[in-house]
């Protein structure tokens, strides 16, 4: 059944909650600026405020990092997923949010010896953007997508900028000019950022489950646990133990993934 409608949306077991009904929701407002090509030159800008909002991060599965087949994880598969650790609903800002999102583009062309069929092409492109949530998780009966606080409780990864840079020439040629001759030159990052996109936020490899939390009853007692008390806490205190068994990952709230550093690229097109 769909989450929150039919028979999911009845307790499956005592002081569990029903599943929650999916929630996507993106808002934004989004203003905008162009100018067509006149005078040899052009530029479109744009500013949006948004937000993305909910407990579903969509067909690919941001909360997963993306995958390649759409719908397949674990969302709302088993009672405690669309919760916190401590029972509380985990709708809160989805992993692609990005409140900030600033763009430019434009570009001039010059006619050489007042020519059009000889003329070269300076383009840009520069976005700005706000970094996205980082959300701890946990696992919990292999699971490893399950919301440990709440959405975002790492912050964000740092603001995004980037910008590119092409240059054309063209030289036309032949009867009608019906033949052309282009060399680009193209540099993406040109500044050679390196942003952190991402960051690794499984707070411990350990597979947690009712045995290692001291709870009587098995998966099902567990999951009861979470909604009459919650169970962070006591992760948290097996984390800090001292336990090799539970300790934290090395790699938690470390840089995952970085921009990727400048390229350039030379090409050569005959056209005809």
């Amino acid at each position: 059944a769909n989450p929150g409608f039919g028979v999911t949306s009845k307790a499956l077991l005592p002081g569990v909650p029903p599943t929650p009904k999916a929630e996507r929701r993106y808002d934004a407002l989004e203003l905008r600026l162009d100018k067509r090509f006149a005078r040899n030159y052009y530029f479109n800008t744009s500013y949006t405020y948004s937000r993305l909002f909910g407990n579903y991060s969509g067909l690919a599965s941001s909360d997963e990092r993306g995958r390649s087949s759409p719908n397949v994880n674990r969302f709302f598969d088993l009672p405690f997923l669309g919760f916190t650790a401590d029972g509380k609903p985990d709708n809160g800002r989805l992993a692609t949010d990005r409140p900030h999102v600033f763009k430019f583009a434009g570009g001039y062309t010059y006619n050489w010896f007042g020519r059009t069929n000889n003329s070269t092409e300076l383009t840009g492109f520069f976005t700005a953007q706000s970094g996205t949530p980082l959300t701890t998780f946990w696992q919990f009966y292999s699971v490893d997508t399950a919301i440990l606080y709440r959405r975002g409780d790492l912050g964000r990864t740092e603001a995004y900028t980037q910008t590119d840079l092409s240059l054309t020439h063209r030289y036309r040629f032949g009867s009608n000019e019906q033949y052309q001759v282009a060399f680009d030159v193209n540099v993406i990052n040109l500044f050679n950022e390196s942003n952190v996109l991402d960051k690794f936020t499984l707070l411990s490899p350990a597979n947690f489950t009712a045995t290692d939390l001291g709870i009587s009853g098995g998966e099902t007692g567990a999951i009861q646990a979470i909604f009459s008390g919650g169970l962070s806490s006591r992760v948290a205190a097996l984390v800090n133990s001292g336990d090799a068994r539970y300790a934290k990952d090395a790699r938690y709230n470390q840089p995952l993934l970085f921009q990727p550093g400048r390229q350039i690229r030379f090409g050569f097109r005959f056209i005809f």
